[in-house]
């Protein structure tokens, strides 16, 4: 017992000095003059005379900030240290906005507020999902606003993500989607006219090797539960669509989950990837998940293990091609690992559609909730 509260206080005392070092971190900054922004040499934004800046470090010419998800600096001589509290830096950035001119950042949601400063023409920038006729961003510690017909929106391709579906919800869990959503779904996508794609065929376009329709989408299910075949499989069959499920191989046959047959079943719908053996989950001492710090080795034995698994169970399947990294956390050694066992496409749950130019083995997905509206999902696969 002795020793389980040592180890308590360890952990307990390591995260309270990173939380006390982040915070001392954070530092506020008044402009004293119009301030270019750059992001390593190349001029991105300019803030304007007299706004106000979180600083996350500083070196001897420097300081540190954020615009978007991307770290930018400005000059130490342009701003001086104030006594203020310093605001949020961090926030999901799921959109990816284009600016083709010069492009004001409001105060505001509102066209008539005070101006923070700008973006340069010809930058890539994620911002937040779109509020109104505003798109919320990041701009240097501060939310700013930008207003939509000021900026282009690049679509990307989609990679949408289901967990279970059941028919009448009981519960709380939003990962946890009612059928009747599912299949509303699935005909939006179809009145739409999108395409459905595989995890091969994104790897391809990723490499600039296939050229896709700009309404292509592809399909997730998470985990492997049995509502996968029982549920959502007639509904995509009828509406001449296929989707990916990674399964938990480890889990296959378990009570909730899909059994062998239920795979043969629907292989002519459903390809079927990897979501590790047996490493989804956490160390419940250290609050890691286990692709942190499991070892190289270990990680890929457990991948290669189920991929082997899924490929004796639907041997005409194509190879296992595509993983997706428990709760999307990863590690470097996870990451090595997954390409020696023959992962060519890795997917994580951060936020946001899928571009060229994206690392294969770090895709985004858009995750559906219990709680979005055709709206909103509609928003998502546009890349809103």
């Amino acid at each position: 017992m002795k020793k389980l509260l040592l180890v308590v206080v360890f952990f307990s005392s390591l995260l309270f000095a990173n939380l006390t070092t982040q915070a001392a971190n954070e530092q506020v900054v008044k402009l004293v003059d119009t301030t270019p922004v750059f992001q390593e040499s190349q001029k991105i934004a300019v803030f304007s005379k007299g706004t106000v800046h979180t600083v996350t470090k500083s070196d001897q010419r420097f300081y540190y900030t954020k615009i978007g998800d991307i770290e930018v600096k400005f000059s130490k001589m342009k701003g001086r240290m104030i006594n203020q509290p310093s605001d949020q830096l961090k926030s999901a950035n799921p959109v990816r906005l284009y600016t083709k001119k010069h492009v004001k950042i409001y105060s505001k949601p509102n066209t008539k507020s005070v101006a923070f400063g700008h973006l340069q023409p010809k930058q890539v920038i994620y911002s937040q999902r779109i509020k109104g006729d505003f798109y919320p961003i990041i701009f240097g510690g501060k939310t700013g606003y930008i207003y939509r017909k000021d900026i282009e929106v690049q679509k990307g391709i989609p990679v949408i993500m289901y967990h279970d579906l059941v028919q009448v919800k009981k519960g709380n869990n939003i990962s946890i989607l009612e059928v009747d959503k599912f299949k509303a779904q699935m005909a939006y996508l179809k009145k739409n006219h999108w395409r459905t794609i595989s995890p091969e065929e994104l790897t391809l376009w990723l490499q600039k090797k296939i050229k896709l329709p700009e309404k292509s989408v592809l399909i997730t299910f998470d985990d492997g539960y049995s509502s996968t075949a029982e549920l959502a499989y007639p509904i995509l069959k009828a509406n001449h669509f296929t989707a990916t499920t990674f399964l938990i191989a480890s889990r296959i046959g378990r009570p909730g989950y899909l059994t062998e047959d239920d795979m043969r079943s629907t292989q002519d719908v459903i390809s079927y990837q990897n979501h590790t053996y047996d490493l989804h989950g956490f160390n419940s001492m250290t609050g890691l998940a286990l692709l942190e710090y499991t070892p190289r080795l270990a990680i890929y034995e457990d991948i290669l293990k189920a991929n082997q698994k899924i490929h004796s169970i639907l041997p005409k399947q194509a190879s296992v091609s595509a993983l997706a990294y428990p709760y999307g956390i990863r590690s470097i050694d996870s990451v090595r690992a997954s390409k020696v066992a023959g992962i060519q496409s890795a997917y994580t749950i951060s936020e946001g559609n899928v571009f060229q130019g994206d690392s294969p083995f770090h895709l985004n997905r858009q995750r559906v909730h219990s709680g979005m509206s055709i709206k909103d999902f509609e928003q998502k696969l546009l890349g809103q």
